[in-house]
């Protein structure tokens, strides 16, 4: 055989092993396809075979969107706000508005009854809203295992006489009913036992709790709402202190 026919040979064989593996490659990336595809439509149904949701594209566009919104209107809040709040409170909405990626005119509405209510009982409306966010994280329609309900995590049946009546047994699924028999909890627990912290406590259903872990999340999360409020005053003390050292 001479090195010519040789030569023919092995360049055959080795096309010819290329072409196998170039076809086993198309095989195998063809399954990974389909697997992707199979997954994407059982987990999401036909919207999952959109190429920007497989590719997370449309979900990024969304959370990008969403946090130039919140953070425009943050910072529409922190210069003045002109719905009937104030900027110190307006502050506080937006800033939980964009934690809970919740929309602020909806966290608006419930700063406002937060106020109110704590205004006409005597409970500071950031203890209220911290309350909220450890309870349910402003999600109206939470609903624990022991059948507590809504943003403040309230037990119907320990509260018969504080809920209104005529909005049946999905009352507390409203936000402002919701609001308003909290803040009553609160300032009865507040009087009953002359303690923020240990009304807190009573609240969480952990009054025998000697570490106080329930009061003091709480407290911790009034504590960083207070700081929203007092951003400006903080800032400018912040510069004043920085010109004197200057």
């Amino acid at each position: 055989m001479t090195p010519l026919v040789r030569l023919t040979r092995f360049a055959q064989h080795l096309l010819t092993f290329f072409l196998h593996f170039a076809h086993g490659g198309f095989v195998m990336a063809g399954v990974i396809v389909m697997a992707g595809m199979t997954y994407q439509l059982g987990r999401f149904g036909v919207d999952g075979l959109n190429p920007r949701e497989m590719f997370g594209y449309g979900q990024q566009m969304v959370e990008t969107t969403e946090v130039a919104m919140v953070d425009a209107v943050y910072e529409e809040a922190v210069a003045e706000h002109s719905r009937g709040m104030s900027a110190g409170h307006a502050r506080v909405a937006a800033a939980i508005a964009k934690r809970h990626r919740v929309s602020p005119l909806v966290v608006e509405t419930l700063v406002k009854a937060a106020q109110r209510e704590g205004q006409a009982n005597g409970v500071d409306p950031l203890l209220i809203l911290a309350v909220i966010t450890v309870e349910s994280g402003f999600n109206p329609f939470a609903e624990s295992n022991f059948g507590a309900q809504g943003l403040m995590q309230i037990i119907p049946r320990f509260h018969v006489e504080k809920i209104t009546a005529e909005k049946g047994s999905v009352a507390l699924f409203d936000p402002v009913e919701n609001i308003r028999v909290g803040t009553l909890i609160l300032r009865e627990y507040i009087r009953s036992t002359g303690s923020v912290d240990a009304a807190l406590q009573l609240y969480g259903g952990a009054s025998a709790d000697p570490e106080m872990a329930y009061s003091s999340r709480v407290m911790q999360e009034f504590e960083r709402l207070r700081g929203f409020v007092a951003a400006p005053a903080t800032r400018t003390a912040a510069r004043s202190a920085t010109d004197k050292a200057s």
